[in-house]
């Protein structure tokens, strides 16, 4: 895979299936890295605003995670995820972790839009990718001064930024940690069905103050 080329794309081409996201899930890039198309960015950030769905188990356990049918998934797995998913067209998923050394920095997360898992050679071939991306991200991101991501590795570095930036800002106004203000910026997101790249641009834009949240001041994006 060529390091200028999308690593999303790559992987819908090499496995054949609807979409691919990488995230990466720990320290001050975490977020979506890429996607390969907009529907499947959207479906990477509803996971990044919920906390929820197969990135985040695939994250937690460090195994890989498959939903063959996310419309009939057992014990009722993912009840805020599962339903908006569905509705962005994504009717299976898989997750598989990816790893450096004994870590864990990000997830590899698969879309198909036909209910059903992923063949015997996707899933090889899936798990044989898994392997590969950590140390090519990493041969990437070493091009790169620290703490900036490298623009090979991502497609939404603006929203990442605006995304940082507001919960700086909305830890200020409101007196709080910044992980504290970047949950409150998601729950808002989910609360008022907008993913957190739109609350974080009304922030930003000065459109929107999470202290005005409250009954009957939604703050909702325009």
């Amino acid at each position: 895979m060529p390091p200028n080329a999308s690593l999303c794309a790559t992987c819908v081409d090499v496995l054949d299936v609807f979409g691919a996201g990488i995230s990466i899930m720990s320290g001050r890039n975490s977020g979506p890295v890429c996607s390969s198309s907009e529907r499947v960015r959207r479906l990477e950030d509803l996971q990044f605003s919920l906390g929820e769905g197969p990135c985040h188990d695939a994250y937690v356990t460090r195994v890989a995670v498959s939903e063959p049918d996310l419309a009939n998934r057992p014990n009722g797995t993912w009840p805020n995820y599962a339903p908006p998913a569905l509705d962005l067209g994504a009717c299976a998923v898989s997750a598989l972790p990816l790893h450096v050394g004994k870590g864990t920095i990000g997830v590899l997360t698969l879309y198909q839009d036909a209910v059903g898992g992923l063949t015997d050679q996707q899933d090889a071939d899936a798990h044989a990718l898994a392997e590969i991306l950590p140390a090519l991200m990493t041969a990437i991101q070493d091009r790169e001064p620290a703490p900036l991501l490298a623009r090979e590795l991502s497609e939404t570095e603006a929203h990442r930024a605006e995304v940082h930036q507001a919960s700086g800002m909305t830890a200020v106004q409101l007196g709080v940690a910044v992980p504290e203000a970047l949950l409150r910026i998601r729950a808002h997101a989910f609360a008022g069905n907008h993913t957190v790249a739109e609350v974080s641009q009304e922030i930003l834009a000065h459109r929107l103050h999470l202290g005005d949240d409250g009954p009957g001041r939604s703050g909702a994006p325009a």
